[in-house]
């Protein structure tokens, strides 16, 4: 995990690699819309499955899937467990009492910390959404050069300050992740071992010691960069190399995924109106259905 490379991009020969940066994009913006506009678990499902077999083409290396499937665990079980605690609609159904309102102060103060099912269910739901759209984009920080990625988005008339900016800090996470590894070794060369005791006092006496030289070194090299980009003429109206030309075949692709998007996006709309009353088309009833279980 902490090794720069698992982060950085590197050139690849499969499928994934050789696809246009714009038709990458493309995909993640079509992603971002799909995790709002799908309620189906099954749909998200298939979706979520759908990057992970992208990555599986891509030929993700084995220290990226323990990156990834630990990103994904982590917000799979936060967004269950916070939403089993302080889910607050009706029904709910109990499964587990963790403080009973009988405790005295805290329990009449809470009312009793139980965990619902319908959280639990609603919790993985968007889970994952999030695990959906952390995995697309980590596939296209592991398949895409940086260069690539600035040239689309000034192509596509995003400012240049804030172009340079995103992906200043999408180059920056390796960095951050190789300082992090090396703070540790000469903590350890110290004879400091952060995770000997599972004691409050010793967990912040950790998070001391590990964060604040991480902090201070991180600053450092953002002050350097700094003066460098400075230095550079960053912002300046200067000659920019432009992108080569989108292969017809991708930008068809995309073109025919956008329009797919869009047709969901109408029938989403026509389900919103037979749900809340407003108008309903007989002719359309088995979209109603199928809707009902993919949408």
């Amino acid at each position: 995990m902490y090794n720069k490379n698992v982060w950085e991009a590197v050139p690849g020969d499969t499928w994934v690699h050789q696809l246009d940066v714009r038709t990458k994009l493309a995909a993640l913006v079509c992603c971002a819309v799909l995790v709002v506009l799908l309620d189906s678990p099954r749909t998200l499902y298939l979706l979520f499955c759908t990057t992970l077999v992208l990555h599986g083409i891509a030929r993700a290396s084995w220290a990226r899937w323990r990156v990834l499937l630990l990103f994904v665990m982590l917000g799979i079980w936060g967004s269950m467990i916070s939403q089993a605690l302080f889910y607050g609609q009706e029904p709910r159904t109990v499964v587990a009492c963790l403080l009973s309102p009988a405790v005295p102060l805290i329990g009449t103060l809470t009312g009793g910390v139980y965990i619902y099912r319908e959280g639990l269910e609603y919790g993985a739901v968007q889970a994952l959404r999030s695990a959906s759209m952390l995995s697309m984009g980590l596939l296209i920080s592991w398949t895409s050069d940086p260069r690539q990625l600035l040239r689309s988005f000034l192509a596509w008339k995003m400012p240049y300050e804030l172009a340079f900016m995103l992906i200043t800090g999408l180059r920056f996470l390796p960095v951050i992740f190789q300082e992090t590894a090396v703070v540790l070794t000469a903590q350890r060369l110290r004879g400091f071992e952060p995770l000997r005791s599972l004691a409050p006092r010793r967990l912040i006496q950790t998070a001391f010691q590990t964060l604040f030289p991480i902090l201070a070194r991180t600053l450092r090299r953002a002050v350097t960069l700094a003066f460098s980009v400075e230095s550079r003429g960053f912002g300046r109206a200067v000659h920019r190399l432009g992108l080569g030309r989108w292969p017809q075949g991708q930008w068809f692709g995309c073109v025919l995924l956008l329009l797919v998007l869009l047709s969901l996006m109408v029938l989403k709309v026509i389900d919103a109106l037979q749900f809340n009353g407003i108008r309903y088309f007989p002719e359309l009833r088995r979209f109603y259905d199928l809707m009902k279980v993919w949408m």
